[in-house]
């Protein structure tokens, strides 16, 4: 066997206190790790034991497998030993047994060529050798925490436990050899999903051996079990309801093709729903493993939402999947129908105001909003289909409560807003409010000017009705996202913090992100808001424009713009209508001009008594109703503002640096923002460093980029930044 240098692998032989040690040379790269790479000479009997001895220092997962194949996708969970970096400071040994390679399951053959390992996770490697035999397996060290936090925060992580029946044994040696690390770490619960398949494969019989082993386990380690329940979902299907009448799938309308998620229109699911429900609390309900739940009463990933990218069908197979309207099944239609009576109560009403002829309601069926170029129309099959999945889900929520009372319990909230997916998180933050429990986003990014951007109405709206917010990324995070996500939740002052394990032990530089900035969590708070972002709930459903095509979203864009300059809220249509504008002094446009009625009203009052709006006049025009009204908005044109301001900007914002600019001129001339507002307004500082002040004056400052920055605060007061980091200022 030969340790290689190459290209990702550079190492050198030094002493590392008085032990010697090759010493890998770390990679800047975000999205990988650097690799130790042995060549194992030809004709190698399998299997063979690998062992590392290694001088355990830092925090890490060590990973072995061909490149670009690191861990239990070429070696399984059960083939790994110690494999926990722990920062103990001493000698250990992670051994791997090895069956074959990657084209072969093994079993004693021998290669054909030399085997290429790459070895990734480990800093100092002090030797390395092969056993044909399985060596000393000892104890892994019980370490304590790195990190002390406070029992408040939810700190949950996914380490492999979902694995599949009849594989149990795989989820048991994954949670064996990552929980001690994420422990050390300072995280208190594991994160699992609980299928419906997995507990009741036969009807009307509940097994849920299959979790007890999982929690038994997790709780070895002293941790808590986060578990997300999952029914509707096309893979958690038990094959007696998929192959019976009661399988009722969403149906698209862009092309009439089913996928097995269930319709939430035809109600089939729902005495099934409430009976897991019922079992999983009567079983779990009140046990002290648990650390809360989060539940999935929809969507490809359990998530509140219609069905949306991500390839996973019933048995785990390939699906027509993609962001759409779900609404063709043959239910959905005489859902919409009743729906539509109950708002308009005659046939005549409802003709007057979608400009149509129908003569009962029996005759209109589900369409593609693009189809009409009636707004009203269009804004009617949106409502209908939002609203029809907001209250799926807070059935599920009530259902959920009324079996759990004193159980800390999640909604999932996916997407970033578009009307396709069909996430109202303003209304999805109100029920969970009113069930003294959060929501979860499962959406957020490894950038943080876009995480602000796709978070923050979910975030807006859980601090207004007073839910608890907890946070998830996408999918992928390197050391950027791990940073930026610390910051999201500190300056919002979230409740639970979700991490996929890759996202920390996936590259070099986010297990040591996590444990230098994890402690700031502790001082998490609300933010000071005086400034909100009107959220054009009506102009997202009329127009795809606004939110509808993530990276290129009109709104989310100039959203990211303005976030350089400005700490602010969303302020969505419901949340005005329910009195959110009295919270905030300023009200901007960011895009999107219209908006119902009863909107406007609650805007215009809100001016009149003393608040200032500032709004872009075009390309978009004034605050208008879906009729073109825009009638008060001409009056604050012609200073019919009472003891308020209207701000109109006239200029270009595309791009949209001189408006973000305009808007930051405008505030610094109000009087009525508070002084630590406006003293954070007038820091110097570039582009790419973020600032929130926190409830009791703290001032949270962000650098997201490659450079070190240089931020001047008030006076003479200086702060140089590195790449990546946050500091907490309380004299500022």
């Amino acid at each position: 066997m030969t340790l290689v240098n190459a290209e990702g692998s550079k190492w050198t032989l030094a002493q590392h206190g008085k032990i010697e040690v090759a010493s890998i040379e770390p990679t800047h790269d975000h999205y990988r790790c650097a690799e130790f790479i042995a060549k194992v000479g030809k004709a190698t009997p399998f299997p063979f034991w690998l062992v590392l001895e290694y001088v355990d220092d830092g925090y890490g997962l060590i990973s072995v497998g061909p490149a670009g194949r690191q861990g239990p996708h070429y070696i399984p969970w059960s083939h790994q030993w110690g494999v926990a970096r722990l920062n103990t400071g001493r000698i250990r040994r992670a051994t791997f047994r090895v069956d074959g390679p990657p084209s072969r399951s093994g079993g004693g053959e021998g290669s054909e060529g030399p085997l290429e390992l790459h070895i990734s996770g480990l800093e100092y490697l002090h030797a390395i050798y092969l056993d044909d035999s399985q060596p000393e397996i000892g104890p892994v060290p019980d370490v304590k925490p790195a990190i002390q936090f406070d029992d408040v925060l939810q700190r949950d992580i996914n380490i492999g436990a979902d694995s599949p029946l009849g594989q149990e044994a795989e989820g048991l040696a994954a949670v064996r050899n990552m929980a001690p690390l994420v422990r050390a770490l300072g995280f208190n619960g594991v994160e699992s999903y609980v299928q419906w398949n997995y507990v009741e494969g036969k009807q009307g019989i509940y097994d849920w051996s299959h979790y007890d082993g999982i929690v038994n386990e997790i709780q070895k380690y002293g941790l808590k079990w986060f578990p997300l329940l999952i029914v509707g979902s096309a893979y958690s299907l038990p094959e007696w309801f998929h192959d019976s009448k009661e399988n009722m799938p969403f149906e698209c309308l862009e092309h009439h093709l089913p996928f097995d998620v269930q319709s939430i229109f035809a109600h089939y699911q729902d005495p099934y729903v409430q009976q897991f429900l019922s079992e999983f609390a009567k079983h779990y309900g009140e046990s002290s493993a648990l650390l809360g739940l989060r539940l999935g009463p929809s969507g490809n990933y359990g998530e509140a939402q219609y069905p949306a990218t991500g390839n996973l069908g019933y048995r785990r197979g390939a699906v027509h999947t993609h962001i759409g309207y779900w609404a063709a099944d043959p239910y959905a239609s005489p859902a919409f129908q009743k729906w539509l009576e109950a708002k308009y109560g005659s046939i005549d009403r409802l003709n007057d105001a979608w400009e149509d002829h129908f003569t009962s309601f029996d005759q209109i069926h589900t369409f593609l909003p693009t189809s009409t170029p009636v707004p009203r129309k269009q804004l009617d099959f949106v409502d209908w289909y939002m609203g029809a999945m907001s209250d799926w889900c807070g059935q599920w929520a009530e259902w959920a409560r009324a079996d759990m009372p004193n159980v800390s319990i999640y909604q999932s909230s996916g997407g970033w807003g578009p009307t396709q997916i069909g996430t109202d998180y303003t209304a999805q933050a109100k029920t969970m409010a009113h069930l003294h429990g959060g929501i979860r986003l499962t959406n957020e990014s490894d950038n943080y000017a876009l995480n602000f951007a796709i978070t923050r109405m979910a975030s807006s709206a859980a601090r207004f009705y007073g839910a608890k917010l907890g946070y998830e990324p996408g999918g992928f995070a390197s050391m950027r996202g791990v940073v930026a996500r610390i910051y999201n939740t500190l300056t919002n002052g979230g409740s639970h913090l979700f991490y996929y394990s890759s996202n920390l032990f996936g590259n070099d530089q986010g297990a040591e992100a996590w444990r230098r900035f994890a402690p700031l969590l502790n001082q998490r708070a609300k933010p000071e808001i005086d400034v909100a972002a009107f959220y054009p709930d009506t102009s997202i459903a009329l127009n795809d424009e606004v939110l509808r095509y993530l990276y290129a979203s009109a709104y989310i864009t100039r959203v990211e713009a303005m976030r350089s300059i400005l700490d602010f809220d969303y302020a969505s249509e419901q949340m005005i209508l329910d009195g959110a504008l009295d919270r905030y002094k300023v009200l901007i446009c960011i895009w999107g001009a219209y908006t119902e009625k009863p909107v406007l009203e609650r805007i215009d009052a809100w001016v009149k008594a003393g608040g200032t709006i500032i709004w872009l006049s075009r390309p978009r025009g004034l605050p208008q109703t879906p009729e073109g009204d825009s009638f008060l908005a001409q009056g604050w044109q012609r200073g019919d503002v009472g003891k308020g301001r209207a701000i109109f900007f006239t200029g270009d914002p595309e791009p949209p640096d001189e408006y973000v600019e305009f808007v930051r001129q405008r505030l610094l001339e109000l009087s009525n923002l508070r002084p630590e507002i406006h003293r954070a307004l007038q820091i110097e500082k570039p582009r790419d460093v973020y600032w929130s002040v926190l409830e009791g004056g703290k001032l949270a400052l962000l650098n997201f980029s490659d450079h070190d920055a240089r931020v001047r605060l008030s006076g003479a007061q200086v702060l140089d930044m590195p790449p990546y980091s946050i500091k907490l200022e309380s004299n500022w």
